[in-house]
């Protein structure tokens, strides 16, 4: 049995990997895909971050009566920032609120009647500062100019403090991580920061390759055969059904850890590059590796999650009578199964029992664990024997399936 099995195996990967097309979407453009994906969203996201700090912004400034000292005091303040002032009338207020609506400029600022008098009688001044979070020169420019605001009201109220004979220390009672380094308070392990953010994103894509990779080649060798009449040459032939079901679902399980391999490098090169352009030297970000024990535990879910799926492609390609019936039947379960990664990819630090229990899901819970550097061995070996028993009750059915030729066929 297991020898024709092999053979099987053998004839079905020869003509997976000699398909250059085949080969192209399995190999190649998961581990090149996603690290020129990542390349261009660093330099993307820096270009963007560049830009809207060289970006002069546009500021209006409408001035009330009897505050132009408190003008002066803020247009000081903000010579240091790259802005443009437009100084506007009190009857120019809602043209340029519309202005700030429409991107024409990306601030208003209001400074309210008889500022000056309130500054000397020890009165609170209330500044309306009007922008368009939906636009990032504006948001750049609100942020800007409020840390200016805050920084004049400091000033002001130290000086006020002295006035009045009082040390400045009265204004500040508690802080927290003033006196230690900044890098010195956050306890997390070198690397990981990085361990979380590829531990969140890896189980996403290894469930996603490994189907989608497994859709390519199951539906192929089985309702594609069908299509093409060569199943029933095969069939006929001295070989027994368990042979065949094994042989191909051998093929597909190959077919999907390659791809789900492959898009594992890219990720691990992409989220590597894309973190070394942020991390700044920060330890918890750069510091990252994974240990032989973690892949020895990812390679213990992997395989048995591999030949799970692979087990469920082989059902509906078996039941499907040709490749397109059985994409259709196919695509709802393919959805569910990116709800289930994305679902994964928002779990908390502790997650609820039943996912542990869950098959597919705890495998996709686990290997976060293992990037984390935080699966228990009893965890990883419940995952890999849930995946491998329900596999094998699809090989059970479908073998039942190969062993009707009314159900195989649909006639």
């Amino acid at each position: 049995m297991l020898r024709d099995s092999l053979i099987i195996f053998r004839k079905e990967m020869r003509r997976v990997f000699t398909d250059r097309r085949m080969l192209f979407f399995l190999v190649v453009l998961p581990a090149v895909m996603l690290p020129v994906m990542y390349w261009f969203m660093g330099r993307a996201n820096q270009s963007r971050i560049s830009d809207i700090r060289e970006y002069t912004s546009a500021v209006a400034v409408c001035s009330g009566e009897g505050s132009s000292v408190t003008t002066d005091m803020i247009l000081a303040s903000m010579e240091p920032l790259n802005v443009r002032i437009i100084l506007a009338d009190e009857e120019d207020v809602e043209a340029q609120k519309e202005m700030v609506t429409e991107g024409d400029i990306e601030l208003l600022m209001i400074i309210p009647d008889s500022s000056d008098i309130s500054l000397e009688s020890n009165e609170p001044v209330d500044i309306s500062l009007f922008h368009n979070s939906t636009l990032d020169y504006s948001t750049m420019a609100f942020e800007q100019i409020s840390a200016i605001i805050d920084k004049m009201n400091d000033i002001i109220v130290a000086e006020r403090i002295t006035e009045a004979g009082l040390s400045s220390g009265v204004l500040t009672a508690v802080t927290a991580n003033q006196s230690l380094l900044p890098d010195s308070y956050d306890l997390a392990a070198e690397g990981s920061m990085t361990g979380k953010l590829i531990g969140m994103m890896v189980p996403f894509f290894v469930i996603i390759y490994l189907f989608a990779n497994s859709m390519k080649v199951g539906l192929d060798i089985v309702a594609g055969e069908k299509e093409r009449g060569t199943l029933s040459i095969l069939l006929v032939n001295q070989v027994g059904r368990l042979s065949i079901v094994l042989g191909k679902m051998f093929t597909v399980m190959t077919a999907a850890i390659t791809g789900a391999a492959c898009s594992a490098v890219g990720l691990h090169i992409g989220s590597r590059s894309l973190i070394d352009m942020y991390s700044n030297g920060s330890a918890s970000l750069s510091e990252y590796a994974v240990s032989p024990e973690n892949l020895i535990q990812f390679a213990v879910v992997v395989l048995p999650l591999a030949v799970l799926i692979s087990s469920m492609i082989l059902v509906v390609s078996t039941w499907a009578r040709n490749i397109k019936e059985g994409q259709g039947l196919i695509t709802p379960v393919y959805i569910a199964i990116m709800i289930l990664g994305m679902t994964t990819m928002q779990s908390g630090d502790i997650v609820p029992s039943w996912m542990r229990i869950a098959p597919l899901y705890n495998s996709l819970v686990i290997l976060k664990d293992i990037f984390m550097n935080k699966a228990v061995w009893s965890n990883v070996f419940f995952a890999a024997g849930s995946s491998a028993v329900f596999a094998g009750i699809l090989i059970f059915i479908t073998l039942r399936m190969f062993n009707s030729e009314k159900i195989l066929f649909r006639v």
